[in-house]
């Protein structure tokens, strides 16, 4: 189907959005000469910007009669082929619905109506990227690259370098470990104190250089459990999403709950470990080698020994001399972002 002018509507959140751009390269992958723009809130500028795929980042407006209505009049001026919507909310449905497109794809939803095709989702559970390629079938589009797309530049790396040059024990550190305790729901945190001790376990048993990452409005909990573990690691410095990301970059191992931050771990390959109650591990957590998941009924239910059963497999990848590894690391010190022990084992 060549020339294809194709909307992907992902509007919200941060992590859906994230996991939404391997649809992106699979549609370009198998039709190069399509048109593809990708349409979020105004959140999405943290994610979609930089991403030579997308032809235009479209912003939906979250409130206001006047924008919204202006808004539908460009819409309809762009004269998509083909929408997909990867929500079928009640409003992204009516968004895909004021396209003059003639396909309009969507998940099996009570809005069904309002789609030309919708496809059921599948009886068993998988990986959320590896769905999301099941609605691009009626296209002729097959499953792709489930790895997830977050430009990072130069620039991005600034806060990260910083960090280290204020802490070069981290910047010379063999395993600096990445902690992110924090969640918005309350049921999908494991708890406090159990971090603290995973803090103090790494950092004793393993050597570990421990930085607890936060977003906003969240300072204070790191704060309360950096106290709890008797002062190990360092919080992060105020970081942007994307410089956020260049610190994830350059750490060897990401434990967190299934946060926002998880998906960058694995957008950014760092090896991560994520933490699932409630919310599947199957369908959140892409279970390589490199990304792995426990899972329990309650977050509560998740031991200590859970996690740490894990960690030994990340470990047999870091060099067991330091000093074959400081000889690694001096010939990728003049590369464009912090030591980062990838780059010492690529050099």
């Amino acid at each position: 189907m060549p020339g294809l002018k194709i909307l992907v509507i992902q509007l919200r959140q941060l992590g859906d959005i994230l996991l939404t751009t391997p649809v992106i390269r699979a549609i370009k992958d198998q039709i190069p000469d399509a048109q593809v723009d990708f349409m979020t809130y105004p959140m999405g500028r943290l994610i979609i910007p930089g991403n030579s795929l997308i032809r235009r980042h479209v912003i939906a407006p979250q409130e206001g009669v006047v924008s919204a209505l202006a808004f539908a009049r460009d819409l309809r001026r762009e004269r998509y082929d083909v929408v997909f919507d990867f929500m079928a909310t009640p409003r992204s449905a009516v968004i895909a619905r004021l396209t003059p497109a003639a396909e309009r794809i969507a998940f099996q939803t009570s809005r069904s109506v309002l789609f030309t095709h919708t496809i059921p989702r599948g009886k068993s559970e998988e990986y959320i990227v590896r769905e999301k390629f099941r609605l691009l079938k009626p296209i002729g589009v097959s499953s792709g690259d489930v790895r997830l797309m977050l430009p990072v530049e130069d620039s991005d790396f600034s806060v990260a370098r910083s960090f280290f040059k204020s802490h070069p024990d981290f910047a010379v550190s063999n395993f600096r470990v990445v902690l992110s305790p924090t969640h918005r729901r309350a049921e999908r945190r494991w708890p406090m104190e159990r971090w603290a001790e995973l803090a103090v376990w790494l950092e004793k048993s393993k050597n570990a250089k421990v930085i607890w990452i936060w977003g906003p409005g969240e300072e204070q909990e790191i704060d309360d459990v950096i106290k709890l573990s008797g002062g190990v690691g360092v919080k992060s410095p105020k970081t942007t999403f994307r410089e956020l990301a260049a610190l994830i970059k350059e750490s060897h191992l990401f434990i967190g709950n299934s946060n926002g931050p998880s998906h960058v771990a694995v957008a950014m390959d760092t090896p991560s470990i994520q933490l699932h109650g409630p919310t599947s591990a199957v369908s959140w957590c892409p279970m390589t080698e490199r990304h792995r998941a426990v899972q329990k009924t309650r977050m509560d239910d998740i031991t200590f020994q859970d996690i740490t059963h894990f960690i030994g497999t990340y470990l047999g990848s870091i060099p067991l001399s330091q000093k074959a590894y400081d000889a690694k690391l001096m010939g990728c010190m003049g590369q464009h972002h912090s030591p980062n022990l990838a780059d010492a084992d690529e050099c």
